[in-house]
């Protein structure tokens, strides 16, 4: 995972997006995600990492913040691109770092699945950002730096 320092540039005109608020929305966030990454060409195998990916990012926004959340999913340069905004603050160095008993691995889980997962943050609003290479294998990070914000 790899919290950047400015805003990610904005998604494409035309991007499906999925508001959620509830833990019952979730099953629905699963699918839009997957649904999206499939019509755009995700290779069925990377499907599950996706699944799991955006699970866990969803989980944690409906955990962690009064609100829920915003998902938008599109296509570029041969990877999917799921993008998720909440109205949380991360601070680095917490959760990621020290899994526990009571959960921490969910961004942990999602950084190895992932061929790239960044976040920024600003008070009230984190914004997460998951690429995952349309091929059928896991690529190296070099391959999907052109995804996170400088």
């Amino acid at each position: 995972m790899h919290q950047v320092t400015a805003p990610f540039g904005p998604s494409p005109e035309g991007t499906p997006v999925l508001t959620f608020d509830n833990p019952s929305d979730l099953t629905q966030v699963r699918e839009f995600v997957c649904e999206c990454a499939r019509a755009v060409g995700l290779h069925a195998e990377r499907l599950p990492a996706l699944r799991v990916a955006i699970s866990e990012v969803a989980t944690n926004t409906l955990r962690h913040t009064r609100a829920g959340g915003t998902v938008r999913v599109w296509a570029d340069e041969g990877a999917v691109v799921s993008e998720l905004t909440d109205s949380g603050t991360f601070q680095a160095g917490t959760c990621p770092a020290c899994p526990g008993s009571e959960g921490g691995w969910g961004l942990r889980i999602a950084d190895e699945v992932c061929d790239r997962f960044d976040l920024y943050s600003q008070p009230g609003k984190t914004v997460w950002r998951l690429v995952i290479n349309l091929g059928a294998h896991r690529q190296s990070p070099a391959v999907t730096d052109r995804y996170s914000g400088p």
